[in-house]
């Protein structure tokens, strides 16, 4: 990642994960801040923010992500310093109030990923990349930048004879990306 440090990058995959927010249930500019310094203070990233529930009971999952991955530790820390935060900042805020429970977690194994980096962990696995052009290249993880990322397709062409070339992917291209989960 070079000087880049991931508190500070721009997800090439700009929306909420994997769709799953409601549009109705916004978590508020000011109390997202405090979650993100929250984050920062663990030395994590926030990955997605998803609100659930009804209007007066609901519930905030914190998904947060590593370049070396997530501990219990790295949530409990991030929990606790969400806790701080809410007491010194945010006692008094109506969408806190609402809140009946904030749970902090990693990404499930198969969700899209929102920056590049967090691929890094996965080198040697089976990738499936959506390009912004329709193309969906499914591999094994070569190599990852904050620039590109670069797939061995595990598709064969017709001459058995002739391997396929690895894909260079620039980060502008990539419209989505996942681990593959495999079962063998």
């Amino acid at each position: 990642m070079g000087s880049n440090t991931p508190h500070f990058c721009v997800p090439f995959f700009v929306g909420p994960a994997g769709g799953r927010s409601n549009v109705s249930l916004v978590v508020p500019p000011h109390v997202r801040a405090e979650i993100e310094q929250a984050c920062i203070a663990a030395g994590v990233t926030l990955i997605d923010l998803v609100v659930r529930g009804q209007h007066r009971q609901l519930k905030l999952d914190v998904v947060i992500d590593a370049i070396d991955g997530i501990t219990h530790e790295h949530c409990r820390s991030v929990s606790r310093n969400i806790d701080e935060r809410v007491d010194e900042k945010l006692s008094e805020d109506e969408f806190v109030d609402r809140l009946r429970s904030i749970d902090v977690s990693s990404p499930g194994a198969d969700t899209p990923v929102a920056f590049l980096w967090q691929l890094k962990k996965h080198g040697g696995r089976t990738v499936q990349v959506e390009t912004t052009d329709g193309t969906v290249i499914q591999g094994s993880l070569m190599d990852v930048t904050d620039e590109h990322l670069i797939v061995q397709p595990s598709e064969q062409k017709k001459n058995r004879n002739q391997s396929v070339p690895p894909v260079t992917i620039p980060q502008e291209h990539v419209k989505s990306a996942r681990v593959v989960i495999s079962f063998h």
